[in-house]
């Protein structure tokens, strides 16, 4: 009589820990599903080997972060390393010459890429240049890890940023102010911002439209989203090695049929759980 009364607790308890484990296991892969972000981006297919990428929305605040050096430099660092850090790519160290030449373009205000030897990301209208680099790096949200189909223009900045070879980079912004008469071919969605994708090296509205408010340039090297640099190991391959997930890195973003790695990781805990549960409900029946 004990030992049945022993068991049906045993069993009871069992039951109860296998049901808490299955609703842990749930939760934590709803709660890891992708988050779609809505960013508006404008990407370049430039001729040579390596793609530079734009992206734009449109604000008038002018932060701190664009008129002091020392807080636009830490907060480019400061946000670019923590994608990089989780994507496997070691920190970017500040470099002034490629400083000087993104001052350089940016004092044109021209919407379109300067075709140089570095890779290069745009940006402008963004509250503050966090928000701008941050934009570059949520394209990771529409990446796929496991079939990369290198350089595209929806992940371009993303691929850009998080690139293991790049080493270096240095940016600037210039406060190209607001021409209401710039209409030329513009295609305004009537909500304030735009978009964009054009081909041959050529950007902007036939290199013609000027960007408004904040303009951001950075300037990576070595260069990313290289096609055709590595022939022997292929296209996808390449961008496997330079674009990595990372176990660590929880944030809603698509691995595709790979899958996040921390939310794999939780999910086996709980199904370990399960195992042992109905290992224990076998026992006790026993």
């Amino acid at each position: 009589m004990l030992h049945r009364t022993i068991s049906r607790i045993l069993t009871t308890t069992t039951t109860i820990i296998l049901l808490s484990a299955l609703l842990i296991t749930l939760t934590t892969a709803q709660q890891q599903q992708p988050k779609a972000t809505v960013i508006v981006t404008i990407i370049t297919t430039a001729t040579a080997t390596a793609q530079p990428t734009t992206t734009t929305t449109t604000t008038t605040q002018e932060p701190p972060s664009y008129t002091s050096p020392a807080l636009f430099q830490s907060s480019i660092l400061d946000v670019s390393n923590t994608y990089r850090k989780a994507h496997n790519a070691s920190d970017l160290i500040w470099n002034t010459t490629l400083t000087q030449y993104a001052l350089n373009w940016a004092q044109e205000c021209k919407w379109q890429h300067s075709n140089g030897p570095y890779g290069e990301n745009l940006a402008f209208g963004y509250p503050n240049v966090s928000s701008a680099v941050a934009a570059w790096g949520d394209e990771v949200q529409k990446y796929n890890f496991q079939e990369p189909t290198g350089f595209t223009e929806e992940t371009g900045h993303f691929t850009q940023l998080v690139w293991r070879e790049t080493r270096e980079v240095g940016c600037a912004a210039v406060d190209c102010g607001y021409n209401t008469t710039n209409t030329t071919n513009d295609d305004d969605n009537g909500n304030g911002k735009r978009s964009e994708a054009g081909g041959g090296g050529g950007g902007g509205i036939n290199g013609t439209e000027r960007p408004q408010g904040w303009y951001v340039v950075c300037e990576y090297s070595p260069r990313g989203n290289i096609i055709g640099g590595k022939k022997k190991l292929g296209d996808k391959e390449f961008f496997k090695i330079n674009v990595q997930p990372s176990s660590t890195y929880s944030g809603p973003y698509n691995t595709g049929s790979a899958g996040n790695g921390a939310q794999r990781v939780e999910c086996i805990k709980g199904l370990w759980w399960v195992v042992l549960g109905w290992w224990l409900v076998l026992l006790t029946s026993g």
